[in-house]
């Protein structure tokens, strides 16, 4: 009986822990612009100008002063020049956080595929606000050769983990894409 009391305390106690712990260096200050260079010009790739509104969980409201954190490979698909895979510390990153009409925007280049692998390109976002939940996901492109069909699937659904996206030629020959973000609730 003990023993069924024991694991009854632990699973309780870790019901009552948040579903997700946030980690600080993945929070934007609350000073952090909403527009910022992830890539500077020097950057070798295509480059990309990529913009959007997070909003409230009803996909109505603009949530301002939310933190938008995004990171990415360069363009031979390396998060750190030594490191294909550091992406706790990537190189290529941005904390940005919304202004007052939930809008945020920021300067890149297509990321590389990890090297030796099928993994698509990828832009990672990790995205929250006080009173809203958190949303993690990552940019794919629509050309990717590396694009599976079972990916397509995943992200035409409601919260999928991955965002399909066609960039857009601009001017300049930059390319853009709009990712608009609805946090869901709290």
């Amino acid at each position: 009986m003990r023993m069924k009391a024991s694991i009854l305390a632990i699973a309780l106690t870790l019901l009552a822990l948040p579903a997700f712990a946030r980690d600080p260096t993945r929070v934007a200050p609350k000073a952090a612009p909403s527009s910022a260079d992830v890539a500077p010009s020097s950057e070798p790739g295509q480059r990309l100008a990529v913009s959007g509104v997070v909003y409230a969980a009803d996909g109505r409201t603009p949530v301002a002063s939310a933190s938008v954190y995004v990171y990415q490979t360069d363009a031979r698909g390396y998060y750190r020049p030594d490191d294909a895979m550091g992406n706790r510390n990537p190189r290529l990153m941005a904390l940005l956080r919304t202004d007052g009409q939930g809008r945020y925007s920021y300067g890149t280049i297509r990321p590389g595929s990890y090297p030796g692998t099928r993994v698509p390109q990828h832009i990672h976002y990790e995205v929250t606000a006080d009173g809203h939940g958190t949303r993690i996901f990552e940019i794919v492109f629509e050309d990717d050769p590396f694009m599976s069909p079972q990916i397509r699937e995943d992200a035409a659904r409601p919260g999928s983990i991955y965002a399909l996206q066609r960039v857009l030629p601009g001017p300049g020959g930059v390319g853009r894409l709009a990712q608009d973000v609805v946090l869901p609730g709290p």
